[in-house]
């Protein structure tokens, strides 16, 4: 695990501590049970959960319960948090919206709902200044319900839902072969139409 503490990627591959800013918060408007990525010295005033674990409880270790908050370490630990994240259900992810990477496919693929944030995040640095805008443009991943209708109703970008395969309605050609019963030769064409 790295041990530097929970950093972002800046534009140069330096690794600096960036915190979400308050208006993620304000626009979400809610209450998180869990940030289990607070930074090493303590929760950051602004973020509004009941319990956080740092560096130091090592959040991927503890046990996680409700409504989760998660703005991870960026870089090569950001597979390891989405996966804790993806399996508990409940909760937002503040991350790069790297669409190109393997857990983004793995692990966003499988969230109810994703928000393109608009324009660059301007996280705040540890001294309370505002860093620089990050190199990327981020996203807010939701999984779960109450977190899909938080985000969606947050107004702070593109928001769109994954299909899952447990969601995925009935395709155009499914309804034009029942529409066919009866008549043995169209209906195994559909069929054999639906099976490709």
């Amino acid at each position: 695990m790295n041990r530097r503490g929970f950093t972002h990627e800046s534009t140069h591959n330096e690794s600096q501590e960036w915190y979400t800013p308050p208006e993620i918060f304000d626009a979400l408007g809610c209450t998180f049970d869990l940030d289990p990525c607070s930074p090493p010295d303590g929760p950051v005033p602004w973020v509004p959960a009941r319990k956080f674990y740092t560096i130091f409880d090592n959040g991927l270790m503890q046990p996680w319960e409700g409504f989760v908050w998660m703005n991870p370490p960026y870089g090569t630990d950001t597979p390891r948090w989405m996966r804790k994240l993806a399996h508990h259900r409940n909760g937002i992810a503040l991350v790069f919206a790297r669409t190109d990477t393997r857990w983004f496919h793995e692990y966003a693929a499988k969230a109810d709902l994703l928000c393109f944030i608009k324009g660059r995040v301007r996280f705040v640095r540890p001294d309370g200044k505002r860093g620089g805008t990050p190199g990327a443009g981020s996203m807010l991943v939701a999984y779960g319900q109450r977190a899909a209708e938080i985000v969606r109703r947050s107004g702070l970008g593109l928001c769109c839902g994954p299909l899952h395969k447990r969601e995925r309605r009935q395709r155009p050609i499914d309804d034009i072969a029942g529409a066919w019963e009866g008549r043995e030769d169209l209906a195994r064409a559909f069929e054999e139409m639906r099976d490709d």
